[in-house]
């Protein structure tokens, strides 16, 4: 007896809900990453929020196909509580034990299994789709469990919130639906919505950055001082992409490609505070030597979402070229090739986000009411930024010297 394969409209509703849990846990992961104070969590959740991003993307563009143009209609009750219920852990643990071993190992067996359960003759891109997805979805899970055991017992009372998770989506028929529905459950307890994070998150005995003390080395004087002191700059983009993440998560409302623009240019913040991290470990330093510069972060989240991306992406990223452009030509003069192709791929990936504040930033006033234009809001921020960042370099972008 041949196997019984599931409509076209059973596939679209599988997956629409796929592509709903991959948002939910870019979300989740997106308002968390300022509250995680472990450096390695932070690091792979810019990478799993970009991931997760583009799994969803992927899943949308498979549902147009379909002939599906909204896939968030008619979602299940219980599965848009789960939605939201993912945000209110309180902790690293709490974040990995749902986000990862439950939702994204239940997404691992989905599409493992989406092959046998389509026809997969005539539905051939859904299966090439859900097979380009299951590489990204094991080394996220794999990640997780390990990672996890390195942390569970610093955290308390995660299995209670994880198991609230796990029995939400099976009360819902899992990630599919189709499993048997029941009841759902109730919280386990009564607790606070931390996100968005007021103020960014590091290990405690990480040392924090003192604006007096930054003084720029002379580039041509000093070059390795100037070089240096250029790299643990990089290194503190980290507090760029957790803005992101905060704006991502507090920006629910605009579309879907803004979503998704958004979670590229988080990731890439995180790369730029990579190619830091990899400069300075290369020049002597370890990681926790270098004073973090949570400052930004702290003093833009007393500005509304809107505002914090015109900043970022209308001012602090445009000033920031010329001193980019400098960098490179003075890098490749005495041919420091590492730090000039760094530099080089931090400049390219700017452009875009540039190009993506020039486009996102009109719509936000629009979305949430302002009666700014672009360039208003843009020089507002600008005064702004000269009299609140502690860093001087950002002042001296805004003033234009390189």
């Amino acid at each position: 007896m041949a196997q019984q394969r599931i409509s076209i409209e059973t596939n679209v509703e599988y997956l629409k809900r796929y592509a709903y849990l991959e948002r939910a846990c870019m979300r989740t992961l997106a308002g968390w990453l300022p509250g995680v104070p472990e450096w390695e969590a932070k690091n792979e959740f810019g990478l799993h929020i970009w991931e997760s991003a583009d799994a969803a993307d992927h899943l949308r563009a498979r549902l147009r196909e379909l002939r599906n143009y909204q896939p968030e209609r008619n979602l299940s009750p219980t599965l848009q509580r789960l939605f939201a219920e993912l945000d209110y852990a309180q902790n690293t643990a709490e974040v990995i034990a749902t986000v990862y071993l439950v939702i994204k190992k239940a997404l691992l067996e989905a599409y493992r299994t989406h092959p046998e359960v389509t026809w997969p003759d005539f539905d051939n891109p859904t299966v090439k789709i859900t097979e380009t997805l299951i590489p990204n979805t094991e080394k996220q899970v794999a990640w997780a469990e390990q990672y996890f055991s390195t942390i569970a017992d610093r955290y308390s009372g995660w299995e209670a919130w994880r198991d609230y998770i796990a029995a939400l989506l099976e009360a819902d028929g899992g990630p599919t639906g189709a499993g048997p529905k029941r009841a759902a459950p109730q919280r386990p307890d009564e607790r606070a919505l931390l996100l968005p994070w007021k103020e960014c998150q590091r290990m405690p005995d990480w040392p924090i950055f003192n604006p007096d003390e930054d003084i720029e080395p002379d580039r041509k004087a000093d070059p390795e001082g100037h070089r240096l002191w250029r790299f643990k700059h990089y290194l503190n983009e980290m507090t760029a992409a957790e803005t992101l993440g905060s704006i991502l998560w507090m920006t629910p409302e605009m579309p879907w490609e803004y979503q998704h623009n958004v979670a590229r240019h988080l990731w890439d913040e995180v790369r730029h505070s990579q190619l830091g991290q990899i400069r300075v470990q290369q020049l002597g330093l370890k990681i926790e030597e270098v004073p973090q510069v949570v400052q930004i972060y702290n003093v833009m989240m007393t500005l509304p979402a809107v505002e914090q991306y015109a900043l970022l992406t209308t001012v602090i990223e445009p000033n920031g070229m010329p001193e980019k452009r400098a960098n490179r030509e003075h890098w490749e003069d005495i041919e420091d090739d590492v730090s000039a192709a760094a530099v080089s791929y931090d400049w390219s990936d700017e452009n875009f986000h540039i190009r993506w504040g020039q486009k996102w930033t009109p719509v936000l006033l629009e979305t949430y009411g302002y009666d700014e234009t672009p360039e208003q809001i843009r020089d507002r921020m600008e005064a702004w930024l000269l009299e609140n960042t502690p860093v001087k370099m950002q002042k001296r972008h805004a003033q234009g010297i390189a």
